[in-house]
């Protein structure tokens, strides 16, 4: 799965330069982030754009696509045939209420700024700890001492590892989420 930002985006951000060896670790965690982001948050693929083909009964003629941006349908079928539709923003308009296939191209081209943002956020939140060989866990951590090791949390570890604030999460959800969420397309 690709993720929305990379290595150097997130050493850009952070004013150092990843080794060879980390390099595939930091991709590591930026693809654990951006699916933390994709399947938890927003519930939906929308980067790198992919095209996928769903059944769906329309409701007074209207079938609402599952996924966003929508950037093109590509046929609407009912029984294997082609039917004329209409496209709405992330709606197809077809005559009758009878299963119909549809496939359609969704999603971004490029990662989303706000979300290639997110993801650095949520691994520079884990670089930490982990650097310090405490684990994903460790989130929440207010303070580390180095004589006989001792690690303090600010929340009783309640924002452990690779995750958001609830507010966060909804701000997120608002912005590029379509309210549904999808399990799974072909």
């Amino acid at each position: 799965m690709d993720a929305f930002a990379t290595f150097t985006e997130l050493g850009v951000r952070l004013g150092r330069v990843f080794t060879t060896a980390e390099q595939a670790w930091i991709t590591v965690l930026l693809q654990d982030a951006s699916t933390y982001l994709r399947e938890d948050v927003i519930g939906a693929q929308v980067f790198p754009q992919s095209t996928a083909t769903f059944k769906a009964w329309p409701d007074g003629g209207r079938v609402d696509l599952p996924a966003h941006p929508v950037v093109s349908v590509g046929s609407v079928t009912r029984d294997g045939l082609a039917i004329t539709f209409e496209r709405r923003d992330s709606a197809v308009y077809v005559d009758g209420s009878e299963l119909v296939e549809i496939t359609f191209t969704y999603g971004h081209a490029l990662a989303p700024a706000g979300l290639k943002r997110w993801t650095m956020v949520l691994v520079s939140q884990v670089l930490l700890p982990l650097e310090l060989k405490l684990g994903l866990t460790a989130g929440g951590l207010s303070s580390v001492a180095i004589d006989d090791f001792k690690a303090a949390f600010a929340d009783a570890g309640e924002s452990t590892g690779i995750s958001l604030s609830d507010r966060n999460i909804e701000m997120i959800r608002r912005q590029y989420s379509t309210g549904t969420h999808v399990v799974g397309m072909r």
